[in-house]
């Protein structure tokens, strides 16, 4: 008997005022930018043994920390590139066993955003036994180079004093913009970039450019500047345009304003949910389906991954008691990361089930995470107000 299913579907509607603003968060770290460590990351990729390099990658996070915590461990995840050459089975790898000694790997546990990235990037495949390492080189503010903080201004996108303090730099010695969007003055005229000229990343992706300019005595751009990109050369000069013909109200000149601009592609779909196989432990009968009631929410669909535009599923085993009580639950499998399943145990464990005669033994409810709106692209001055 193949393992019996319940259909359970999990599809989020998001309005376009949140899909711009899901990116950005404040930070809550209460230590002084000057003390700050940011977090700068390297990668190394490996393929049954061998280096391999992707045919596409978007830039991952630089994070920080405080003095007290100078050292991360490197992170690994483990995974495989299918025959389009899209990653799948993103997991963090176990610790392995050598008899009854268990092995250690001394890793950092990865974050979902580092899983989402790597969801996002492309390879020659197919590939297997696949291993991104992530390790880390860390260095005060003052030593950050202008690569490092074009990085955590517009990768990271968080708000609060250290992204304030990483926009000052940006802007220069000289810079009296201030925090304030256009240095608080009123816009008559906004121009905004033509998000069809350049070259759109692939699905999932990200790009990014940087602008500085500064304000004359009428309110007209002037000197208007590519800071840094993710190198569509094409876009960073169409986001310039769009700068320059913006004017905002007359008065003393501003120098060094700063924005960033980014850019999404299309969402990209899950994998092929396959069937599940037999499993002779299973009693699960179909009245035990027609009670469970799942109980999805924005908040089980993993972060990261939707602000990417990416789906997945998880396919979770979980018993049932005849009151309607949910026990035992557990990941079969998700695609194409990990942090699906971690979705998925949350969505089942918090569902609920009327009481009946039959209690259910390792039954199994797809969970399938389905986004009806695409990222799109952003040039929204909520997204970054805190620091152009």
């Amino acid at each position: 008997m193949r393992a019996a299913l319940f259909g359970l579907g999990l599809t989020l509607t998001m309005t376009t005022s949140a899909l711009a603003q899901a990116p950005v968060i404040r930070h809550q770290n209460g230590t002084s930018p000057d003390q700050v460590l940011f977090q700068i990351p390297s990668t190394d990729i490996r393929c049954d043994g061998e280096a391999v390099q992707p045919t596409y990658s978007d830039d991952l996070r630089v994070e920080t920390t405080g003095p007290s915590r100078p050292n991360r461990a490197a992170v690994s995840l483990s995974f495989s590139v299918d025959d389009t050459g899209r990653t799948f089975d993103i997991r963090v790898p176990q610790a392995a066993t050598l008899g009854p000694i268990p092995v250690i790997i001394p890793t950092d546990i990865a974050s979902q955003h580092e899983q989402a990235a790597l969801a996002a990037w492309r390879f020659d495949g197919p590939r297997r036994d696949c291993t991104l390492t992530i390790r880390y080189a860390f260095k005060p503010l003052i030593e950050a180079t202008t690569g490092d903080l074009l990085r955590y201004f517009a990768v990271t996108r968080t708000r609060g004093l250290i992204r304030d303090a990483v926009a000052a730099r940006l802007a220069g010695p000289d810079a009296n913009c201030g925090g304030e969007r256009r240095g608080g003055r009123a816009p008559r005229v906004v121009s905004y970039p033509d998000y069809k000229i350049g070259q759109r990343p692939p699905p999932g992706g990200r790009s990014w450019t940087v602008v500085r300019w500064g304000v004359d005595a009428d309110g007209r751009s002037v000197d208007v500047e590519t800071l840094g990109s993710s190198g569509d050369t094409a876009f960073d000069a169409e986001t310039r345009r769009a700068l320059s013909e913006t004017v905002v109200e007359g008065g003393a000149p501003l120098k060094g304003c700063v924005f960033n601009f980014y850019r999404n592609g299309e969402n990209l779909p899950a994998p092929v949910m396959q069937q599940t196989s037999d499993d002779p432990l299973q009693n699960c009968p179909p009245e035990v389906g027609a009670r469970f009631q799942a109980r999805a929410t924005p908040e089980t669909y993993p972060q990261a991954f939707r602000d990417r535009g990416i789906e997945g599923w998880a396919r979770v085993r979980f018993d049932l008691a005849s009151w309607g009580e949910v026990g035992n639950v557990g990941v079969i499998d998700a695609q194409p990361a990990a942090a699906f399943g971690d979705g998925g145990i949350r969505v089942v464990r918090t569902s609920r089930a009327d009481s009946g005669f039959d209690a259910g033994i390792r039954c199994v409810a797809p969970v399938r995470y389905v986004l009806s709106h695409s990222p799109g692209d952003v040039a929204s001055p909520t997204s970054d107000n805190a620091a152009d």
